[in-house]
């Protein structure tokens, strides 16, 4: 497993000084599992519900209907959260499943240990929640970034939507895509067959260039 991200790179604790952190991390009871590719990376422990953080791999979010149909949401890489969302509620449907898509280190942290001020009231504490503000403000417009995506009446209007979004947030025309076929074709809400040769006929037609996850926009 490659090294962790550092945990002052990680958005939740965004404005906070390393020693905050460690001071944070030992009054939040905070705690690390590592989990292989495959495995659900999701806690809910003696009523205690668990907000995630990836230290190092990558987690996806999987909804799966009851024909065993799989529907990629969303993905987590190194320094997001995972969770947060289904932790805040008072009931959890577990409607969504969270796999780790590679071997990964995870970082939980109990949900009510964030939203609720600790006994000290440490100043930094406010600074916490204030960020998780924040990155839920966030995960909503990763989800209409996927809601615009899904609405595309075709396959390659879903692909290019797909090749914009990460366009625009890498600045470049050249892109590296986070997912692999599978996961993306799971993501696209497209049979993986599908969407190969979708790509290739993209790729004939001169509108796309591609090796393995790098994608060139050529129009």
């Amino acid at each position: 497993m490659k090294e962790s991200i550092a945990l002052e790179n990680i958005s939740l604790f965004d404005g906070l000084t390393k020693q905050e952190i460690d001071h944070l991390l030992k009054c939040m009871l905070t705690f690390k599992r590592e989990f292989d590719k495959g495995e659900i990376a999701f806690l809910e422990q003696d009523n205690i519900k668990y907000i995630g953080i990836v230290l190092s791999g990558s987690v996806h979010m999987i909804k799966e209907d009851i024909w065993g149909h799989r529907t990629l949401l969303s993905y987590m890489e190194e320094g997001e959260l995972f969770g947060e969302s289904m932790a805040v509620q008072k009931v959890n449907l577990a409607s969504v499943t969270f796999q780790c898509a590679e071997k990964s280190e995870i970082m939980f942290i109990p949900a009510t240990n964030i939203i609720h001020t600790c006994p000290m009231q440490c100043h930094f504490h406010q600074k916490l929640a204030e960020n998780m503000f924040n990155l839920l403000g966030e995960k909503s417009l990763r989800l209409m970034e996927k809601i615009n995506i899904a609405s595309k009446p075709t396959l390659r209007e879903k692909i290019l939507a797909y090749l914009s979004l990460l366009s625009q947030k890498q600045n470049v025309r050249t892109v590296v895509s986070p997912l692999n076929r599978t996961a993306l074709a799971e993501y696209l809400d497209a049979n993986r067959s599908s969407m190969t040769r979708e790509l290739t006929n993209m790729k004939e037609e001169g509108i796309i260039d591609y090796d393995r996850n790098t994608y060139r926009i050529l129009i």
